[in-house]
């Protein structure tokens, strides 16, 4: 490919400053390069043109252009996922959203936020605010995560067990397919039943299917009040003890996350953060609830002692104020950035039916110890929705492609563990680069030549982040 006369082409498209060429002395190469991949450090980037559109017109010249010449793009939003779906590995063209982060509408009335898809999750949170609602998805990734990577990958995130997936949220796209056609998906009414609601296929496609521009998201009320509880717990089988302890008790539950001993090591060395207890554990609980008034901060106290009572617990604390709520998920919020800054880490999202997960654990516990000696596992999750983060984290003996190499010949036999108690092989980070191999642990064959049927569909060229998912 003539990388010049992509440039020269593109730039009279959508504009000079839009367009960059690898080493042209825009822009250092580091930063050039951070746009073509993600979290994960499986594959290295390895393209030369990147592209900064402004708008969906903007987005769909693009792809035009990459069309007629037969050209892959790789779509870049905030570059924080785990599955290797913004890795740009064999030349394509990078498109960052990050210019595309305005509100274009807010409807009062039906209580929606209409924004580009490079808006970062956190202004998001921070325009519904502003206004007087609250958008509930949030993760660990919100200050830097767009919320068209959010939709792509149909992301959960530490409330799911409460106001469900991004899906859930979303009312109404603007995607561009792989033949820069534009597709408006109204987002301004709730009812809409004139056949297929084709946005759902574009919910956690990856890019596989079209480049998400625009979103109409559905907002709510704020939470009255929030209150966070952190317990130090001895054994795994009491966690879920402790979840179906909060049944009994008629008080919203927002949240239910745990993490290991190894995992608040962990963030205690990076953040600088002190020990929630005297006494050490080995399991740690974070549980957050939605409090109006005298009668619900009795509840909490009652959950705490109810759950003491039956010996469930060795300690246990409630927030007093929100600086203590945000302290408490430092400990849980903190583990993903603690453990990729400082090592180099196989993650594994999965999801487990809770009622299998126990007995789930003794046997993946038993093959990790047998198969991963020596290595230490840094187990995390949102348990309330059956989702747990399995972190490998490599030895410092192991080169990057030593360590990759043996966690590659452990996940078929971990995968097949899940597909025996029916679980998911990946629960919100995506199939990615990284999954694709092992897409058939969780989709049947048949689904998966519809998938590529649809995928045909929309992209008849496959240049839309080609190698992703299928």
């Amino acid at each position: 490919m003539d990388f010049t006369k992509t440039k020269t082409d593109l730039s009279q498209l959508i504009g000079d400053k839009k367009v960059i060429l690898k080493n042209d002395g825009t822009m250092d190469e580091a930063l050039f390069n951070s746009y073509g991949t993600d979290r994960t450090k499986v594959y290295p980037p390895n393209y030369q043109v990147l592209v900064f559109p402004e708008n969906t017109e903007d987005v769909a010249n693009i792809v035009t252009y990459a069309y007629k010449n037969e050209i892959a793009i790789v779509p870049s939003g905030g570059r924080t996922g785990y599955a290797g779906g913004a890795v740009a590995k064999n030349g394509e063209i990078v498109v960052s959203l990050s210019k595309m982060n305005q509100v274009v509408d807010f409807d009062p009335f039906l209580g929606t936020l209409h924004v580009q898809a490079g808006m970062i999750t956190k202004n998001l949170h921070k325009e519904a605010e502003e206004r007087g609602f609250y958008f509930p998805v949030d993760f660990a990734a919100t200050g830097s995560s767009h919320i068209g990577g959010n939709i792509a990958t149909n992301a959960g995130g530490v409330r799911v067990v409460h106001y469900g997936l991004i899906r859930d949220w979303v009312l109404g796209l603007t995607v561009v397919n792989g033949k820069g056609e534009v597709y408006r998906f109204n987002g301004e009414i709730l009812k809409n039943n004139t056949g297929y609601d084709l946005k759902h296929l574009f919910i956690g496609s990856e890019g596989t299917l079209g480049i998400i521009t625009e979103a109409v998201v559905k907002l709510t009320k704020p939470p009255k009040d929030i209150r966070v509880i952190f317990l130090a717990v001895p054994e795994y089988k009491n966690i879920l003890d402790i979840f179906r302890e909060t049944h009994n008790f008629d008080l919203p539950l927002l949240a239910f996350e745990f993490l290991t001993d190894y995992c608040l090591d962990k963030v205690k060395e990076h953040l600088g953060v002190p020990d929630p207890f005297q006494e050490p554990s080995k399991y740690y609980v974070l549980m957050e609830f939605e409090v109006n008034g005298e009668t619900d901060e009795e509840k909490l106290y009652s959950i705490l002692e109810s759950i003491t009572e039956k010996e469930l617990i060795t300690d246990g604390s409630i927030a007093q104020n929100s600086r203590q709520n945000e302290t408490f998920w430092k400990y849980r919020e903190g583990i993903s950035e603690s453990l990729s800054l400082a090592y180099t880490v196989h993650k594994n999202d999965i999801s487990l039916p809770l009622r299998n997960m126990e007995a789930f654990l003794d046997e993946m516990t038993a093959l990790l110890t047998n198969k991963y000696q020596g290595f230490h596992i840094a187990l995390f999750g949102h348990i309330g929705d059956g989702n747990l983060h399995l972190n490998i984290v490599k030895p410092k003996e192991l080169t990057d492609a030593e360590f990759f190499t043996r966690c590659k010949q452990v996940d078929p036999e971990m995968f097949t563990l899940i597909q025996k108690f029916k679980g998911s092989i990946s629960a919100e980070h995506g199939i990615g680069l990284l999954k694709k191999d092992y897409l058939s642990f969780s989709r049947s064959e048949s689904e998966i030549n519809t998938m590529r049927a649809i995928k045909l569909a929309f992209d008849p060229k496959g240049i839309l982040n080609p190698g992703k998912v299928l």
